[in-house]
């Protein structure tokens, strides 16, 4: 069998999945989109069957009609010739994101995940919902752009407050690239620019450890309990990662259980799971990312992950 693997050339998580196929004897091909234009191309035709034809890399050529799994990490940008002019540059990223994309979207493949699954996946309102609907515990939540009513509910916390970014988390500010950190939040640092967009606020859970748990449709489920006795990487672990350890937990089954329906309610099948676990051992729900960073955690423990994923793309393949 062969897999296409769809990732940045240097992204982690996929050199170590691909390494794991090769160890099962499994043929794999990489496309990275910003080669396109420039080191790559395409050429397909409908046939009854589909669309039939090859995607040419720097270093092979991609039979279409071959491909019996895809493991979708990221598109990258497209790599245009800098003559164009900034219209061009519009039309020819529209035509190659819906050309490329839906050309990579029609195979009849087993994929994991589908990009249209992980798309509608990303929407972290729509993950919440899903968690809820899986049986999983979601902290008290409000989305509000009324600073009245994100006031009222900031007050209510027993345990305090916190606000998240809801999606960009990753920010532009005087020519520096910034993060934007879960941090805690008063009624008095609530004021009125809130009415600008809708912000996320969440009850602070009076969490003991967080925990990334990787997921996969087939039903294989790896822990790492991520420690901290800084009190800023307590809040969020991503501000100081040199003061972070890091060791294999066990995820409750009936955890286990709610990460597998939210994946299906989703549609993807593999999750990254961010949890919170409480004094009292409960299990907080924050986010799923069906493409979320792995590899340093794997690194760290040992857990096999990489071969679970390889796993999952050998298995839904047929290989």
């Amino acid at each position: 069998m062969s897999v296409l693997i769809l990732a940045g050339d240097e992204d982690d998580e996929a050199v170590r999945v691909s390494y794991a196929l090769t160890q099962k004897g499994v043929h794999v091909w990489w496309f990275d989109t910003s080669w396109f234009p420039a080191r790559a191309s395409i050429e397909a035709e409908i046939t009854g069957d589909g669309w039939q034809g090859v995607i040419n890399t720097p270093d092979a050529s991609i039979e279409l009609n071959a491909v019996s799994a895809v493991y979708y990490r990221h598109s990258q940008p497209f790599s245009f010739p800098s003559k164009l002019s900034e219209q061009e540059l519009r039309f020819a990223t529209v035509e190659a994101r819906f050309g490329i994309g839906g050309l990579l979207s029609s195979l009849p493949a087993y994929w994991a995940s589908h990009p249209s699954a992980v798309a509608d996946a990303e929407y972290r309102i729509v993950q919440m919902a899903s968690a809820v609907r899986a049986g999983l515990h979601v902290p008290a939540s409000l989305i509000t752009n009324d600073p009245v009513s994100a006031r009222r509910f900031v007050d209510n916390q027993d345990h305090g407050a916190v606000y998240k970014a809801i999606m960009h988390k990753i920010v532009s500010e005087e020519g520096r690239i910034k993060l934007i950190y879960t941090s805690t939040v008063d009624a008095v640092t609530v004021d009125d620019r809130v009415r600008v967009t809708p912000h996320l606020f969440q009850s602070n859970v009076p969490k003991v450890f967080d925990t990334r748990v990787v997921v996969t449709g087939h039903g294989v489920c790896l822990g790492v309990a991520i420690r901290t006795v800084d009190p800023v990487a307590r809040q969020d672990w991503r501000t100081h990662y040199d003061r972070l350890t890091y060791d294999v937990v066990d995820v409750p089954q009936h955890v286990v259980d709610g990460c597998l329906r939210c994946l299906a309610d989703l549609g993807v099948q593999i999750g990254v799971f961010d949890f919170s676990v409480d004094r009292a051992g409960d299990w907080w729900f924050l986010e799923v990312n069906p493409s979320g960073a792995w590899a340093w955690l794997a690194e760290a423990t040992g857990l096999p992950i990489a071969e679970a994923v390889a796993d999952l793309l050998v298995a839904g393949g047929g290989g």
